[in-house]
């Protein structure tokens, strides 16, 4: 064999031998794309708006017939202030359906009522001056995949940004974006209260991904008398001494209330939290202005302190990189905060509250209210609903928050009053107008005092509250 070899060396040229060699190391060298693996993860630079750059906020849009031509006569001026900001964001908390030709059908669960408005609210909303909206909230699936699938392509045509809802878990935590004249806006919506069914999913292997909303779970933890904590413990057979005891699917942990009331705190859900801090953190990459917005109820729509997950969650989004943090969900106001020369509303209350404005109940509603079909109007049964759960006057006065912005940091917030009439009668209950006179001066002395625990200073001037960090 080596006589062959040898042999066969006599018909290489010392040239052809190099190449040789050259081309059987080339087998062993990989490839350019392998060798680019190895890379150091680098800060992505991003730059802010131009000096001057002014966001408006609202809360809940419980907006469910049109009637914008009302408001063009009535309240011009609170239409200029949503109209004259450079973005405007609120939270469209409804569905909407033709239920004329819905293929859909009402979930047997609900975030409460079934929400749905007329299609051609969406034009009004649009046309009232809103460029993004929030989607993920307690009534994103009442109508199930269908409704949500049908207000997401409404939305759509409409020119809206939404954001907190998709096909799959990341289609709904992922930035969408809002190109304004003064440079690109992200926005990621999540809700922490929200039915069972409404999460999204991701696909896994052969099966499918699930449409829904985007969620930051958090599970509601009661604080007992440390007595009481051994109780349960022994009760529910845990036999380990962890700090928090599981019974009945609820949380108990020990703690002492000086008033000896029941108290409650909330522990986020951390594989949503990162994902949700992910997403914050890419779209302020890809944009000048990043808004994180959070649909919560918790710890109860009578409480207007937020929870303390919402508090520290909300400084994390921006430490994310979000510029404004809005929260919304209780129907009241709660307080403001400035961090790190960023706001955080944590609760905007209702923009319009127009639930009486239901024209078809589902029978699933009619049996929760032991009413009969047929026994009486909606009208009726949503009056009776109203004056029961809905008579609260804090659930019927807000704000718009007007911030502007200088050096990538809140200069000014302006928070103009609203009165959505709680002593209205009929269709104009829930309406939005500003606020006048005595009212006003409640509204704004109840942000003065809910944003004080948060350092927060509301001087009011001229029927205006304002924060000057």
């Amino acid at each position: 064999m080596n006589r062959i070899f040898k042999a066969g060396r006599k018909h290489f040229s010392r040239g052809a031998m190099a190449g040789l060699v050259v081309a059987i190391a080339s087998l062993f060298v990989p490839p350019v794309a392998a060798q680019e693996t190895a890379i150091r993860i680098a800060p992505v630079p991003a730059e802010a708006m131009p000096d001057g750059f002014t966001f408006a906020a609202v809360g809940d849009l419980i907006y469910l017939r049109p009637i914008l031509p009302v408001l063009e006569s009535r309240s011009p001026r609170m239409l200029a202030l949503l109209r004259e900001a450079d973005l405007t964001f609120g939270n469209f908390e409804t569905m909407a359906i033709d239920m004329a030709h819905f293929e859909g059908s009402p979930q047997a669960l609900s975030g409460g009522s079934w929400m749905y408005a007329d299609p051609r609210v969406v034009g009004d909303v649009r046309d009232m001056g809103f460029d993004i909206v929030s989607l993920a909230n307690n009534h994103s699936t009442d109508w199930g995949v269908e409704g949500l699938a049908e207000t997401e392509r409404r939305l759509t045509d409409a020119g809206l940004v939404f954001a907190g809802t998709g096909p799959t878990l990341q289609g709904a935590r992922s930035p969408r974006f809002h190109h304004a004249p003064q440079g690109r806006v992200s926005l990621v919506d999540a809700a922490s209260s929200f039915t069972a069914m409404s999460p999204a999913g991701d696909p896994v292997g052969a099966v499918p991904g699930r449409a829904g909303l985007n969620p930051l779970r958090v599970d509601r933890i009661a604080i007992v008398r440390p007595d009481q904590l051994e109780q349960l413990r022994a009760i529910a057979g845990q036999e380990d001494e962890a700090e928090t005891v599981r019974l009945f699917g609820r949380s108990f942990r020990a703690g002492t209330q000086p008033d000896g009331t029941l108290a409650w705190t909330f522990e986020p859900n951390e594989s949503d939290v990162a994902g949700n801090l992910l997403a914050i953190r890419q779209g302020r990459q890809y944009s000048n202005f990043a808004v994180y917005s959070l649909h919560n109820h918790e710890p109860g729509n009578d409480s207007d302190t937020p929870a303390d997950f919402a508090i520290a969650f909300a400084r994390r989004a921006i430490d994310a990189g979000a510029d404004a943090f809005v929260g919304h969900g209780p129907h009241i106001l709660r307080g403001i905060e400035i961090y790190r020369g960023r706001p955080i509303f944590y609760s905007l209350g209702n923009f319009a509250m127009m639930n009486n404005a239901l024209e078809a109940l589902p029978g699933d509603f009619y049996e929760r209210l032991g009413i009969e079909p047929g026994e009486a109007t909606v009208g009726e049964i949503l009056q009776g609903r109203a004056e029961r759960s809905f008579s609260d006057s804090r659930q019927f006065e807000s704000v718009i928050a007007v911030s502007r912005f200088e050096g990538g940091q809140v200069a000014e917030i302006r928070l103009y009053p609203i009165d959505l009439g709680v002593d209205a009668t009929g269709i104009d209950r829930g309406v939005p107008r500003l606020a006048t006179g005595a009212t006003a001066r409640r509204i704004l002395e109840t942000m003065q005092r809910l944003s004080e625990p948060f350092g927060t200073t509301v001087v009011i001037a001229n029927g205006v509250g304002i924060i000057r960090p």
